[in-house]
């Protein structure tokens, strides 16, 4: 297929870029470039690939970029609780909006499916010890929110019987991202507590009783590309959770792991807690219909970030450049 990546120079959207050209897709990306291109730099002279920076939020950018498209992995967005919240229209306009304006665009140009990158934040907070893709929804931020929008958006614009469209249309509601990427975040859990740990010595943990569901960077784009891959009768209209049963953590068991994987750290419990989200959450779904499974744990993670900081000579874990909430979005 010829797959449009909408955020491909992304965190995660860089390795969906690299695992669709493994798997013989053609690709191209549409991205704006925020945070530059290197990313992709590895795969720039593969002639399956093409790279255009544009905005989600403007349909010229968006017709010619699905223009001649298959399908389409909307990774696109702010991203994170307090990235959204620097600028609530611009969430509203980037997160919602452009969504709406990509299924309109997609219906134009026949797209044949499309997949979305939601999130486990919708869950909220919740006692239910394993929550699965028909559970309730509660929302604790505008991030979540609008996460919950475009899900709704993407399900019942995409099929209209009477219309002659029918795109299948798939919801991937993703856990907590962790590991190493090109285009590296530390304003995620594992990510930065290891980063605190290699730097600091020290790994504060605030609250730690709350659960989150991990999953790796590279699993997180694996999962994209099988439900790209799979039969439509199995993905059609179909909300997925992307992770692992086992990796449904509480924060202070993170905590744990990052100080048994680097030498000399301990961790710091802190009492105060303004992160109200816990959620444990059942991936039996993807894992039974589509044969989909991690391959990654916590410690892989910790591992390969703590290499990459010493190879890299990183000190500086809070530049912008590794947080989404840093860049001002207008």
């Amino acid at each position: 297929m010829r797959v449009l990546v909408t955020g491909g120079a992304g965190y995660i959207g860089n390795f969906i870029v690299e695992e669709l050209l493994d798997n013989g897709h053609e690709v191209r990306v549409l991205d704006s470039m925020l945070w530059g291109d290197d990313a992709l730099a590895p795969f720039k002279d593969d002639d399956d690939l093409e790279i255009h920076k544009g905005d989600i939020r403007h349909i010229e950018d968006l017709s010619y970029a699905v223009q001649g498209c298959d399908a389409i992995i909307h990774m696109a967005g702010i991203v994170g609780d307090p990235a959204c919240g620097v600028n609530e229209q611009a969430t509203q306009s980037v997160n919602v909006e452009a969504t709406k304006a990509l299924v309109e665009v997609a219906k134009l140009y026949d797209i044949d499916r499309l997949v979305f990158a939601s999130t486990c934040s919708v869950y909220g907070a919740s006692e239910l010890m394993e929550l699965n893709e028909g559970s309730y929804l509660n929302p604790l931020s505008l991030y979540a929110e609008s996460k919950i929008d475009s899900e709704e958006i993407i399900l019942h614009e995409t099929h209209d019987q009477f219309a002659d469209t029918d795109i299948t249309a798939t919801i991937l509601r993703l856990g907590t991202i962790f590991g190493w990427s090109r285009r590296m975040r530390f304003d995620l859990v594992v990510n930065i507590l290891t980063a605190k740990a290699v730097l600091e010595g020290d790994i504060p943990v605030y609250g730690g009783e709350q659960y989150r569901p991990l999953v790796h960077v590279h699993d997180a784009a694996r999962a994209f590309a099988a439900v790209l891959e799979a039969d439509k009768e199995d993905v059609d209209h179909q909300i997925f959770n992307v992770g692992d049963n086992d990796l449904n953590y509480q924060i202070k068991k993170v905590g744990q792991i990052v100080e048994e994987n680097v030498e000399d750290a301990e961790v710091r419990f802190v009492e105060h807690k303004e992160d109200n989200r816990t959620y444990r959450v059942s991936f039996d779904k993807i894992n039974y219909i589509l044969g989909w499974e991690t391959e990654y744990d916590i410690a892989d993670g910790v591992q390969e970030i703590k290499k990459w900081i010493a190879e890299e000579d990183i000190t500086d874990y809070e530049h912008e450049q590794f947080r989404n909430s840093d860049y001002p979005y207008m």
